[in-house]
């Protein structure tokens, strides 16, 4: 019986589906993107070929010149590819980096920018980053605020136990009304 409790529990068709999605299809924008590069440089060594076989049937050029045509050429497209799709896949992170800098340097009403045209998964982080600074932007708020009525509270006690007849249950009050105050920041983080 001990192999049963580990055990997984057995998951519904559209789960193990979208289990299989997730774990293979995760980065599809990113995968159809380096699919259409390498389709991209494929045809453009069909082309090339194409072109070879043109200038040798009309200038009967010879197969060294040829090569270092195709191979210049080759060259040339895979390098415009490469430069222009690195460009669209690590431009937006550059983007971020910079706005992220930002942020850092205590900037927290500012929020990462996405473009449309950017990755899916890129604009999903941005969401995800751009959640996470609001709730941090919203944490230090409360921390702020609850900084600020601690001390004023303390100075109320200080105030009262500089009294030569102080009010010892007015202390208490004021100090167990700074613990639920402490206490009902502490649930909200």
């Amino acid at each position: 019986m001990k192999g049963i409790e580990n055990e997984e529990p057995v998951k519904e068709p559209a789960e193990r589906k979208k289990a299989v999605r997730q774990r293979y299809f995760v980065a599809r924008e990113l995968q159809l993107s380096i699919a259409l590069l390498v389709i991209m440089a494929l045809l453009g060594g069909i082309f090339l070929q194409s072109v070879a076989a043109a200038l040798t049937t009309h200038f009967n050029l010879e197969t060294p010149i040829l090569g270092v045509i195709l191979v210049v050429g080759y060259v040339l497209i895979v390098a415009f590819l490469a430069v222009f799709f690195s460009h669209r896949l690590v431009g937006p992170f550059k983007r971020l980096e910079f706005e992220m800098r930002h942020i850092k340097d205590g900037e927290l009403a500012r929020r990462l920018t996405v473009r449309t045209r950017d990755d899916l998964h890129v604009r999903n982080f941005v969401e995800h980053v751009n959640d996470m600074i609001s709730k941090f932007e919203e944490m230090s708020e409360a921390y702020n605020k609850l900084n600020s009525t601690i001390s004023k509270g303390l100075a109320r006690v200080v105030e009262e136990l500089s009294n030569e007849d102080f009010d010892c249950d007015k202390i208490k009050k004021e100090l167990k009304s700074l613990q639920k105050e402490i206490h009902r920041y502490r649930e909200r983080w």
